[in-house]
């Protein structure tokens, strides 16, 4: 495990809380941990914390870890997998997951479907009174994959980085992620989540993106979840444009590091313009 003095050197210089940074820290032990386990070979990474511990080292902050299992994975099989990853945390790395039990739900996502959380309480390199930080996890266990895993090693700008760097994650293919965040937008999904605008934003602003191919994965994608969308609502998402600009104030300023903070409404333009793109590359494939 890193020192505490890392921590906060590292957040003095990307510009964020040094508990952002324990967190980040830890995420990427965890990942290489769990990953060495052979029942994680069917747990596919996505999300933003995907984007930054396995794309882009210079991506946004994130605070909880997103996989889709492309099998049916029993709740007592994911516990003792997160029961595995947890010992070999405090042995490997000294990161204390012992403090309180491992918690696992069956829950409800967004959509109504079925899926798993966890939250596992731990105590980093950041030595600090009061309750211990949580790793959530969110495992989503009926969804359609259309493009294949893509293995990536684990970017994890620490001192201890050479302990992790034979360790590759399966994780989504950036179009899949791009569907998945469109089909956020277009679905209806209860809260204006400002990180899919910035997700969107920076992902088609980082490559050049095939249109077509995320395009006709969507239909795909809104079926998965029983969503009879033919196009995107581009005026419904654009009467929350309020609600989109709250949550990014209070939800995702604090985790963007100064060298690739974004200003809302560049993001909203962007975002803005890729929906348009994706409903016309709809409409053209019938």
């Amino acid at each position: 495990m890193i020192t505490e003095a890392e921590v906060r050197r590292l957040a003095g210089r990307w510009g964020v809380d040094p508990m952002i940074v324990d967190l980040d820290y830890v995420l990427g032990c965890f990942l290489a941990a769990m990953y060495r386990q052979e029942a994680a070979g069917a747990l596919r990474f996505k999300g933003g914390t995907c984007l930054r511990k396995c794309y882009y080292a210079d991506y946004r902050f994130s605070e909880d870890l997103d996989f889709t299992s492309e099998r049916r994975i029993p709740l007592r099989e994911l516990e003792r997998l997160l029961e595995a990853v947890a010992a070999a945390l405090g042995d490997d790395w000294q990161i204390d997951f012992a403090v309180r039990p491992i918690r696992v739900e069956v829950v409800d996502d967004e959509y109504g479907k079925e899926s798993y959380q966890a939250r596992l309480y731990y105590r980093g390199p950041l030595r600090r009174g009061g309750d211990p930080r949580a790793v959530r996890l969110d495992v989503t266990t009926d969804e359609v994959l259309v493009f294949p895993a893509v293995r990536r090693p684990i970017l994890h700008p620490y001192s201890d980085s050479g302990a992790i760097s034979a360790v590759d994650v399966p994780c989504y293919d950036l179009l899949e992620m791009l569907a998945e965040k469109t089909r956020a937008l277009a679905g209806q999904r209860r809260y204006a989540i400002s990180r899919d605008l910035y997700d969107i934003a920076q992902l088609t602003s980082r490559q050049r993106v095939d249109l077509g191919r995320a395009a006709r994965a969507l239909p795909r994608k809104l079926a998965a979840k029983g969503l009879a969308v033919s196009v995107v609502d581009v005026d419904r998402v654009q009467r929350r444009q309020g609600d989109f600009r709250a949550d990014w104030e209070r939800n995702l300023v604090h985790l963007l590091p100064p060298e690739v903070a974004m200003q809302f409404d560049d993001a909203w333009d962007r975002t803005a313009d890729f929906l348009a793109g994706v409903n016309k590359a709809l409409t053209a494939q019938g």
